[in-house]
C-alpha cells in the first residue's frame, strides 16, 4: 500500500511556480460513440480523424483468427492464460528481449498507470504538451508532476542538452517521455535517448518511455535496451499499429525484477484470450507491417503538402498523425471541429486540452487512406476559405 503525500508547488529555473492539481479534462480522441449520440449519427457515418489508428484494420490472418476463436465455445469457457505466454514469446522473438522482461497489460494506458504505481515516485518530470494520462497517473499516486515546457519554435522537440542538465541539477524520481511525441509526431534519435537514460540512471531517476507510435519509426526504439537497463521502462501499444483498439492490449519492457513489480499492479487476468491470440497472429504478418509503413509515409506527405496549401502550419511528424496550427484570422479549433462534424460528419482532435498549446489554434489529425484524406482536405478547405 502506498503512503499519501501532499501535493505542493514547485519552483525551478524552467518552470515558473506550477501548481499541481487534480485534472478533470482528460479528453481523448476516438470518442465516436459520444459524438454520434450528440449529433444523432450512426457510428459508421462518422469519419474519425481524431484517433491515430491504422486505417487498414486488423491483418487478414489476425481477423480470421478472431472470427475462429470467437466461435470456439470450448475456448471461451476457459480463463485466459495469466502470463499471456504465447504473445510474450512472440514479442520476445520479434524484439530480441527476454520473455521475463515483458509485461502484457490492457493497453498502454493501463501499463503507464501500473508502472507509476509500482515505482511510487515522489516527483516526475514530463515534457509538455503530452498525453493527459501521464499527469493523471501521477496525481492518482500523489506524485508531484513537474512539466517541462516544449517550444513551438523547436517543433516540440525537447532540447536534450537542457533536459539532461535539468535532470542533473534537480531531484526527480522519474521522467516520462514519449517518442514519437504526441501530439506533434516529433521524433528523437535513439542515441540522444540513450545518453539521457545514462544521465538519469546516475541520478537515480527512472525513465518511462512511451513508444506507442514507434512502430512507424522502429529504428529509434529503445525496447531492446529496456530489458538490460534498470533505469528504463519502455511501454508499447499493439492496437494502434494493428488497427484494433477495441481489443485493449499493450506491453511494457523493463528489467525482469521491475517487470514483476509492474505485474503486481495489474489484474490477475489483465487481457482476454481473444486479444492475446489475435495480436500474436498480427505480429507475425511482416508483409502487413511493411505495407502499413509505406502507405503511411506516402499519405503523410500528401496530407502535409495539402494542408500547407490551405495556409496551415504543419509540424514535422514521424508518426501516423499530423499536428496543425491554424493561420491567423481562421476560426478557432473548437469551431472548426464542430463545423466539420455538423457539415461533413468528420471528427478531428481539437487540441485545447493539451497543456502548452495555444487555445483555439491547434488540431491533430490521423493519417487515413487517400479517399478519406482527400475528403478531409476538401472539407477543411471549404471552412477555411469561407463562402464564395
Amino acid at each position: 500500500m502506498f503512503s499519501c503525500r501532499p501535493l505542493v508547488c514547485v519552483e525551478t529555473s524552467k518552470v515558473n511556480r506550477v501548481m499541481i492539481h487534480f485534472r478533470t479534462d482528460r479528453e481523448h480522441g476516438g470518442n465516436v460513440h459520444q459524438v454520434a449520440a450528440q449529433f444523432g449519427l450512426a457510428l459508421q457515418d462518422v469519419l474519425d480523424f481524431s484517433a491515430n489508428i491504422n486505417p487498414a484494420g486488423l491483418p487478414e490472418r489476425a481477423a480470421q483468427r478472431l472470427i475462429r476463436d470467437a466461435g470456439d465455445r470450448a475456448l471461451l469457457k476457459q480463463y485466459p492464460d495469466p502470463a499471456s505466454t504465447e504473445l510474450r514469446l512472440a514479442l520476445s522473438r520479434k524484439l530480441q528481449v527476454r520473455p521475463e522482461s515483458i509485461v502484457i497489460g490492457g493497453g498502454s494506458t493501463a501499463l503507464i498507470i501500473a508502472t507509476i504505481r509500482a515505482l511510487a515516485p515522489r516527483t516526475c518530470l514530463c515534457p509538455v504538451p503530452a498525453f493527459s494520462e501521464y499527469q493523471a497517473a501521477c496525481e492518482a499516486t500523489q506524485c508531484q508532476f513537474v512539466p517541462f515546457p516544449l517550444e513551438e519554435k523547436g517543433a516540440f522537440r525537447p532540447d536534450m542538452e537542457e533536459l539532461s542538465r535539468y535532470l542533473s541539477e534537480e531531484e526527480f524520481d522519474a521522467v516520462i517521455l514519449n517518442n514519437p511525441h504526441n501530439p506533434s509526431g516529433a521524433v528523437l534519435e535513439a542515441s540522444w535517448l540513450r545518453q539521457l537514460v545514462t544521465t538519469a540512471q546516475k541520478r537515480g531517476t527512472t525513465v518511462i518511455l512511451d513508444e506507442a507510435f514507434v512502430d512507424y519509426v522502429p529504428e529509434v526504439s529503445l525496447t531492446a535496451d529496456a530489458g538490460e537497463r534498470p533505469a528504463l521502462v519502455v511501454i508499447r501499444s499493439l492496437t494502434k499499429f494493428y488497427g484494433c483498439p477495441a481489443l485493449r492490449i499493450g506491453y511494457a519492457v523493463t528489467s525482469a525484477t521491475f517487470a514483476e513489480h509492474i505485474k503486481l499492479q495489474l489484474p490477475t487476468w489483465p487481457v482476454t484470450t481473444l486479444a492475446v491470440n489475435v495480436l500474436t497472429e498480427a505480429l507475425n504478418d511482416e508483409e502487413y507491417a511493411q505495407a502499413t509503413l509505406h502507405e503511411n509515409d506516402h499519405e503523410r506527405l500528401y496530407l502535409a503538402a495539402a494542408f500547407q496549401q490551405l495556409g496551415l502550419q504543419v509540424f514535422p511528424s514521424a508518426a501516423n498523425f499530423l499536428l496543425l496550427k491554424l493561420p491567423s484570422g481562421a476560426p478557432s479549433s473548437g469551431h472548426l471541429r464542430m463545423e466539420l462534424l455538423e457539415r461533413h460528419r468528420i471528427l478531428v482532435r481539437n487540441c485545447d486540452s493539451f497543456e502548452g498549446l495555444e487555445k483555439g489554434r491547434f488540431l491533430r489529425v490521423a493519417i487515413l487512406g487517400r479517399s478519406e484524406n482527400e475528403r478531409l482536405v476538401a472539407a477543411l478547405g471549404s471552412l477555411l476559405r469561407g463562402p464564395g
